[in-house]
């Protein structure tokens, strides 16, 4: 779980740094991290048997306001993150992935969302105004089986 905050918590400093207008600290109405992807498709994606999701609510400051991020974690090796970006989200995603771009494994992720991109074994990716980060296998440090299951997870989240 240490991967997955200083993960969430580099978010936080990119945001922080690059926003300009007020954030909404309000998370959407909608169930929670843990209904986006469901155990059994969590352990699909790991290959592996998952304990039940555990839901964390974690908040973040950034300049204007907060940004709260809905985690759910399958065990320490299966996680999705969702957190609302509000109506700078292009610009915010941004400069989260700048945060990350020098990373040694960082690379551009096409067809899921709007945009996407991996970094630090995760898949992070933006739809609309959410934010949303995928990690599969956090123990494993991320690979090309990693990322497609981190894809195929994030795909079916985005479709509820």
């Amino acid at each position: 779980m240490k991967l997955h905050r200083k993960s969430l918590g580099s978010l936080a400093l990119a945001v922080g740094l690059t926003a300009s207008a007020p954030i909404s600290n309000e998370i959407s109405s909608a169930a929670g991290a843990c209904a986006l992807i469901t155990r059994q498709e969590a352990a699909a994606a790991l290959g592996a048997p998952v304990p039940a999701g555990s839901e964390k609510i974690m908040d973040f400051p950034v300049q204007g306001g907060t940004i709260k991020a809905r985690s759910c974690f399958y065990g320490s090796e299966v996680s999705i993150t969702r957190f609302e970006l509000g109506s700078d989200a292009r610009g915010l995603f941004a400069g989260y992935r700048q945060s990350l771009a020098s990373k040694s494994d960082y690379q551009n992720v096409k067809g899921v969302g709007d945009e996407a991109f991996a970094a630090k074994g995760q898949l992070a990716l933006r739809k609309g105004q959410s934010g949303f980060i995928v990690d599969v296998g956090q123990a494993r440090g991320g690979g090309a089986k990693e990322l497609n299951a981190e894809k195929a997870l994030a795909t079916l989240a985005l479709g509820r």
